[in-house]
């Protein structure tokens, strides 16, 4: 209901500034930095792949070409699911059946290290745009918290089973309760290196969405940052409905960009080329790959 309530604010941004007449008038001025974005889109699944062979492999051991068609097939599946929440039907189309149960367990640790990377830093970076557009908290407040919630990320990565207790496990069913045991035993060596690898794939998310706004002219690197992650993390937060978060993802950054004075159509824009980039052109391939594999099954 709230992704509906973003993407209504969406329209009545375009309506009330007319966004379509403008966007004639929005030059590329340095289309290197496009072709830059693309390329490290490679580099954004190649992470991902890794990550997902690292996981697989007590199970299952996998190439990584394999781990790449897998993580491809799975979000095209994903896009089409609510949250993307059909991303290991296209995943465990390339996993033998009798290893599935366990795979999508570990598909959460995985899940797990993206959401805290982009949690904590996300919030760092909504702390650090408080405190430079409105000058809310100082450098102290800022790291203190920072700190804080790093530490607090990280605990409850490699110790997931803080949260079963009373009352929160009161809401938990007895597989998630399993499925938290199970998060809890993999090897502390394993999520470290998934975490490593999410935190730099959050980095050239971060890195890609600067790139874009260059291409365009913008220049403003520490306020673009805490604007990049601020979006990253209240779209991560909102849960939608299909096609990856497309339009919300572009109301949210129509919103959080506000804050800084970018212009709505610059931010449209980029938000639209970054979901293209990222998701749209990846899934398509991912699509071919899923209805291969299944004719092949």
């Amino acid at each position: 209901m709230f992704s509906i309530g973003l993407i209504g604010y969406l329209v009545i941004k375009i309506k009330d500034e007319p966004v379509l007449n403008y966007l004639n008038n929005t030059k590329i001025i340095y289309p290197q930095y496009i072709i830059i974005t693309s390329l490290l889109m490679l580099v954004n699944w190649a992470l991902e792949s890794k990550k997902w062979q690292i996981l697989i492999k007590p199970v299952q051991y996998i190439s990584f070409i394999t781990a790449t068609k897998s993580v491809l097939a799975g979000l095209s599946t994903g896009l089409i699911t609510p949250n993307r929440l059909g991303n290991f039907i296209g995943r465990l189309s390339f996993i033998k059946k009798e290893h599935h149960n366990q795979a999508i367990v570990n598909t959460l640790i995985g899940n797990l290290s993206q959401f805290i990377s982009t949690l904590t830093l996300g919030l760092i970076g909504f702390l650090t745009l408080l405190y430079l557009e409105f000058e809310i908290l100082n450098n102290t407040i800022i790291i203190s918290i920072s700190a804080v919630l790093t530490i607090g990320g990280l605990l409850l990565y490699f110790k997931p089973s803080i949260i079963d207790i009373n009352p929160i496990n009161q809401f938990f069913s007895e597989k998630t309760r399993h499925s938290i045991q199970e998060v809890e035993s993999t090897k502390h060596a394993i999520k470290i290196n998934i975490l490593c690898l999410s935190l730099i794939r959050y980095l050239v998310f971060c890195i890609q969405y600067y790139l874009l706004f260059l291409a365009f002219g913008s220049t403003s690197f520490i306020l673009y940052l805490s604007l990049i992650s601020s979006t990253f993390l209240i779209t991560t937060l909102i849960p939608s409905l299909f096609f990856g978060k497309l339009f919300v993802r572009e109301s949210v950054a129509i919103f959080v960009f506000s804050l800084g004075n970018v212009d709505t159509t610059l931010v449209l824009i980029v938000a639209f080329l970054l979901w293209l980039i990222n998701l749209a052109v990846p899934a398509l391939i991912g699509s071919l790959i899923w209805l291969k594999q299944k004719q092949n099954d």
